[in-house]
């Protein structure tokens, strides 16, 4: 069976695997000869820190560059104080629960309070073993602040101190929380570890990838006044404009990231690496804001919403952790919002639906038919919602209120539309039945009633 890269290095890291000779063609073995490699730039370490307001730190593996920033509580982010995204989570226990039953972590178990925020800048977006990650962000909540630490790789062959660093940090953090983290940053960074045959220090950390929450809350947003914030994106880049209205202004392009580090390698310049370490800052406090955010949401409910789709989102959150009884608050909220709105029908039809369906689900039949029913009748409702809204109540009729008149009327709107074909043969196949059990009833006289009515209760749905 083909193995991966990384859980071959996994077994190498562990022990499982071991160190061949090359064999020369004679049977001895061969020396591989040695690659002309060309020698590493030597930089001004202690003029580097002082550049980039850090400290310069050697030890036998190397030497890191490390920054350090505190973002005070009396300091913003856009519209938001820092103080208060700080408070929101080391409140927010009961919502990081949910958070965690929602989406579980893969090690450590469920999310503790003690957070680390967690971002990387890396040499190119490829992944595998020739991506490295040369810049590693964190954040910790610290005296009602966020103290951000950076570690910055001064050149490649230092890398080892700067992974040493980092696992020196991170062993006190309880929950690493990241933006697309578990796909591709923490992936890249493990494969670093093991290809010097080191241990990974997250490993054992619940990680909480705040991606996910984030796409079921914002990924589609109302338009709002000003310049288009590209409403299908949930780029922090986005959600920081439209959560906290924080507008970046000279921010380095993500693109432009590789190409100035490689610039810092080759001659030693490290103003150029100024804008990364802000724009990697900003990436964190920002993940930060998103994470409170979606806390204080989870913690309010449907009453902290400011607009139908954010509403909505928060049902789906909901359900997915099996927090039905909130799911089902925010779905009628969200559609009673959109209806009083008028412009998202959308979201009007979508609430009604999952509304609808997390009702049958429960067995409440009756319930879950009213919602059917308002969804049918919802102005600019699509066909394919509207047809099976239609299916749902012909079903419901049918088989539970014996109303075989509106069943039949039901399944005839669902044939006048354009539908494909299995879905024709079934409404076509269920009219023919429901037709027969009208003139069934039609004539059966009150003595033979109860033989009929037990008739039509077998009839297969």
């Amino acid at each position: 069976m083909a193995i991966n890269l990384g859980d071959r290095l996994r077994q190498v890291v562990n022990g499982a695997g071991r160190q061949v000779d090359a064999v020369s063609p004679s049977g001895a073995a061969a020396t591989a000869p040695p690659v002309a490699r060309m020698a590493p730039l030597k930089i001004d370490g202690p003029r580097v820190a002082d550049i980039l307001a850090g400290q310069w730190l050697e030890s036998p593996d190397g030497a890191v560059v490390v920054i350090d920033r505190y973002y005070g509580s009396d300091r913003h982010h856009g519209r938001e104080p820092v103080g208060e995204i700080v408070a929101t989570i080391e409140n927010g226990k009961d919502a990081l629960d949910i958070l965690s039953s929602a989406w579980p972590a893969r090690a450590g178990g469920p999310y503790s309070s003690r957070l680390c925020f967690f971002d990387i800048e890396t040499t190119g977006l490829a992944g595998g073993a020739g991506t490295q990650a040369f810049l590693i962000g964190c954040a910790i909540l610290e005296d009602g602040g966020l103290r951000v630490r950076q570690f910055l790789l001064p050149g490649f062959e230092h890398e080892r101190a700067l992974l040493a660093r980092v696992a020196e940090f991170t062993a006190t953090q309880g929950t690493l929380v990241s933006f697309n983290g578990r796909s591709f940053d923490a992936p890249l960074v493990e494969t670093r570890y093991l290809l010097h045959r080191l241990a990974f220090p997250l490993a054992d950390l619940p990680h909480l990838d705040m991606l996910h929450p984030a796409r079921r809350l914002w990924k589609q947003r109302p338009v709002v006044a000003g310049p288009a914030l590209d409403d299908d994106s949930c780029r922090l880049s986005v959600l920081e404009r439209h959560l906290a209205g924080y507008h970046r202004i000279g921010d380095v392009p993500g693109f432009e990231i590789p190409s100035r580090y490689f610039r810092f390698v080759r001659d030693g310049q490290a103003h150029p690496l100024q804008a990364v370490l802000e724009h990697n800052r900003i990436d964190l406090v920002s993940l930060a804001l998103v994470t409170a955010r979606a806390l204080r949401l989870i913690e309010r409910g449907p009453t902290a919403t400011t607009h139908p789709r954010e509403c909505l989102g928060l049902g789906r959150l909901y359900e997915r952790a099996g927090v039905l009884d909130n799911a089902e608050i925010c779905y009628r909220e969200a559609a009673a919002l959109a209806a009083r709105v008028g412009r998202e029908p959308d979201v009007h039809a979508d609430s009604l639906r999952r509304l609808a369906l997390l009702r049958r689900r429960a067995g409440r039949m009756g319930e879950a038919a009213v919602a059917w029913q308002e969804l049918v009748n919802t102005p600019g409702c699509s066909a394919i919602l509207r047809r099976e809204a239609r299916e749902a109540l012909a079903i419901h009729h049918e088989h539970r209120s014996r109303d075989l008149d509106t069943a039949r009327a039901l399944v005839l709107d669902v044939l006048a539309d354009q539908t494909a074909i299995r879905r024709r043969e079934q409404a076509e196949y269920r009219l023919r039945r429901i037709e027969r059990k009208i003139a069934v009833r039609h004539v059966a006289s009150p003595a033979r009633g109860g033989l009929f009515a037990a008739f039509e209760d077998a009839a297969p749905i």
